[in-house]
């Protein structure tokens, strides 16, 4: 995303949640601490808020060439993991499979049709509806849609289910990113103010959670906590422009291992699940650390593979160091 003056805060969000979202699925790399393997839905909804953000900022295209670009830069990528998982772990996969489930992840079904939704937010209402009165709106159907029904039982309640369900709350995410595209000229930033609040919405979040789990049915509670997760994830942007992360960002190194890691989301959101495993549990808590740079690792190829893809399908010849360009 190239900007007059760059937006530093997306770059940090985009690391912060490949860590996030590697964590919540290395449950089984806790051998007694399992609650500690959390944070998916904030990781999820911090990459679809940068979606989301990033999508505004571009110039207008039409429909056609605008989802053309959206599957050029999922799909190689899904192509490009079950490759990869084949090598790793053997057995076949269904083409169709690969195609609408996105390379085994359900997720990547709600992002395509999100993208179709923001597409016609973005041509029809952008400049009628507030965005911040979308996002309430929603969250109220959301509650009504949500609650009086029992769609999930047990502890993974609302942010663990598979189902269409869960892609509700998530599209309202994607819609505040879009909102904040649009007025970050206007935006006022306190940091004091700004950690403070993500501090408020971050208890409130996992503690409604918690003393939810005294009942059989986490997911109605779960409702309750879906303004704090919008709240978490926009206090966590303001927070990210501050001095000390501008500071962060602006050291080479640091920069680079910024940009490396958060470039690779998408790769390492899909590829993920073909490296945690317990087997190195015996080293815990470093197990967790050799996970993490296996993911990116097997991520960078992932991202190298698509990247082959999409210039095989065009007639320009090959750009071979973009296709292994680290950035």
């Amino acid at each position: 995303m190239e900007l007059k003056k760059r937006d530093i805060s997306v770059d940090i969000i985009k690391f912060f949640a490949v860590f996030l979202i590697i964590n919540s699925h290395a449950d089984i790399c806790y051998p007694k601490y399992s609650f500690l393997a959390t944070g998916g839905a904030i990781g999820d909804c911090l990459f679809l808020f940068v979606s989301g953000y990033s999508l505004f900022l571009g110039e207008m295209k039409r429909f056609d060439n605008y989802y053309k670009r959206r599957i050029s830069r999922i799909y190689p990528s899904a192509f490009a993991t079950i490759l990869v998982m084949l090598i790793f772990n053997g057995g076949f996969c269904n083409l169709l499979d690969i195609i609408i489930l996105g390379g085994g992840r359900p997720f990547l079904n709600a992002i395509m049709i999100y993208y179709i939704i923001l597409w016609f937010v973005r041509k029809y209402f952008v400049y009628k509806i507030h965005y911040a009165f979308i996002i309430v709106i929603f969250s109220v159907l959301v509650a009504y849609w949500f609650y009086p029904y029992k769609y999930e039982t047990g502890e993974r309640g609302l942010y663990g289910v598979t189902t269409i369900f869960r892609w509700i709350p998530y599209f309202g995410v994607m819609l505040l990113g879009a909102y904040i595209g649009v007025i970050r000229e206007r935006l006022k930033f306190n940091i004091r103010f700004d950690m403070l609040k993500l501090v408020v919405c971050f208890i409130a979040f996992y503690g409604i959670q918690f003393f939810a789990r005294e009942f059989k049915s986490v997911a109605p509670y779960q409702v309750v906590t879906i303004p704090f997760l919008y709240g978490i994830v926009y206090y966590a942007y303001k927070c990210c422009n501050a001095n000390m992360f501008r500071r962060i960002y602006e050291n080479y190194y640091a920069n680079w291992v910024i940009l490396v890691v958060g470039g690779l989301s998408l790769e390492s959101y899909l590829i993920q699940g073909c490296v945690i495993t317990d087997k190195w549990n015996n080293i815990f808590p470093f197990n967790l650390f050799f996970i993490a740079i296996a993911v990116l690792i097997l991520s960078y190829v992932v991202r190298c593979i698509a990247r082959l893809f999409g210039q095989t399908f065009r007639t320009e010849d090959y750009e071979w160091k973009k296709v292994f360009s680290l950035k």
